[in-house]
């Protein structure tokens, strides 16, 4: 059965830009992405690991029992495909984070979406935090924060006033995307917010996830 999932892994996961599946699930299974890896770099970025890299349209995701990357099951036959234009930026979670659905979250880590170049899936990309994009998703708050790659000169950016001036819609894609990639009123748009809140987020979530830690499932 194992080798079944890898040959069919093989044959879709050339539609995101990779000739070598399983090298890359090996790989991504070695690690506990939720729990082994810290917020922050020594110099203070965030790491950000990427679930789904720009120009995907597979629903890969951080297990939050084992840590691991998996292709996110519909059923036991089925694999999610996002049915709509592929994600728009890299996509990705922050380790050691939590959203409970306690304090209206979806119980999942933090997401983000990661600017700049196509990144692999499974990297870990320190990066700035710029802003927010908030959401409701079913009713659950399913906020987005968005970060640009400390390596990547097209995005010396710390502010969503800098995006806004030296790549003006960038953010406008990306919401247009979230509220429409399942289907008509099921996300819906609350309001963009700045770095700021951002961290304030971003804080709260690992404060969570400190608190919670033993019994995130």
């Amino acid at each position: 059965m194992q080798y079944l999932v890898y040959f069919l892994i093989s044959l879709l996961f050339s539609a995101c830009g990779n000739n070598n599946a399983e090298v890359i699930v090996t790989k991504i299974e070695t690690h506990d992405f939720l729990r082994d890896i810290p917020v922050y770099t020594k110099d203070s970025l965030v790491n950000i690991v990427v679930e789904i890299p720009a120009g995907c349209n597979q629903k890969w995701e951080v297990n939050k029992q084992t840590g691991y990357l998996e292709w996110e099951r519909i059923n036991d036959d089925s694999l999610r495909v996002i049915r709509y234009l592929p994600y728009p930026a890299n996509y990705g979670m922050i380790p050691r984070t939590w959203l409970p659905k306690a304090e209206g979250g979806d119980n999942d880590p933090l997401d983000v979406f990661l600017l700049g170049k196509r990144v692999e899936r499974g990297s870990i990309v320190p990066a700035r935090i710029i802003g927010v994009i908030r959401m409701l998703d079913n009713g659950e708050q399913d906020d987005k924060l968005i970060a640009v790659p400390d390596y990547d000169w097209h995005y010396d950016i710390s502010t969503l006033g800098q995006l806004k001036e030296k790549q003006n819609g960038v953010a406008d894609i990306i919401i247009i995307w979230l509220v429409n990639y399942k289907g008509p009123g099921r996300v819906k748009f609350q309001g963009l917010d700045d770095e700021i809140e951002a961290r304030k987020i971003l804080q709260s979530s690992i404060n969570s996830f400190k608190l919670n830690e033993g019994i995130i499932q």
